[in-house]
């Protein structure tokens, strides 16, 4: 089952299917990736609304992606070995490891990319790396209600960007795809490596 076809969707959008392929592609058995990907991208578009209230948005987005790869482990029975899989799994935000590579996270991180160098680099500490506010305040000599503030306006930038690539319904009403109604700079893309 595919989600849409490439030709119906923006740059943002294909970057965003490509970054959770290669996310579940390393988790589900090949013959079940296309379904999952298609079930993530699914919620993402019903549930624009908890996007826009995230106050994280890289990280509601893989709560959604990891929650999808649980479902399918919980249907086929195998709910011990998924959760063992999931436990261990780099994505869990142990900022002891590296994240997905490639993957979801270059996607995130092509969207981060995007955004001014201010709000690139509170996120990409705070909430890529993991560095605590207080620590990221003391190394740049800020304030933490400013840092605090900065990663609330940062993170509602990238919410917005994942909002707007998003297409409105999925479908239009003869059930093709429809595009981001212009809302994605068409120059977007993921620097991904081939699965």
């Amino acid at each position: 089952m595919k989600f849409a076809s490439t030709h119906h969707t923006t740059s943002d959008w294909q970057a965003l299917q490509k970054g959770l392929r290669s996310f579940v592609y390393h988790r589900l058995p090949q013959d079940a990736v296309d379904d999952v990907v298609a079930d993530i991208l699914e919620t993402i578009i019903r549930k624009k609304s908890d996007l826009r209230l995230a106050s994280n948005p890289s990280a509601w987005i893989y709560a959604v992606a990891r929650s999808k790869v649980a479902d399918f482990y919980r249907r086929q029975g195998r709910e011990h070995t998924a959760l063992q899989t999931l436990n261990t799994d780099p994505t869990l935000l142990n900022h002891d490891e590296p994240h997905d590579k490639p993957g979801l996270h270059d996607c995130v991180m092509g969207f981060i990319g995007r955004l001014s160098e201010t709000d690139q680099t509170v996120l990409e500490e705070i909430d890529i790396n993991g560095t605590r506010q207080t620590d990221f305040a003391t190394r740049n000599a800020i304030a933490l209600p400013t840092v605090k503030s900065r990663v609330q306006r940062a993170r509602n930038r990238l919410r917005d960007r994942l909002i707007a690539c998003c297409p409105a319904n999925g479908e239009d009403s003869n059930g093709n795809a429809t595009t981001c109604q212009g809302a994605c700079d068409s120059t977007t893309s993921c620097a991904l490596g081939r699965i």
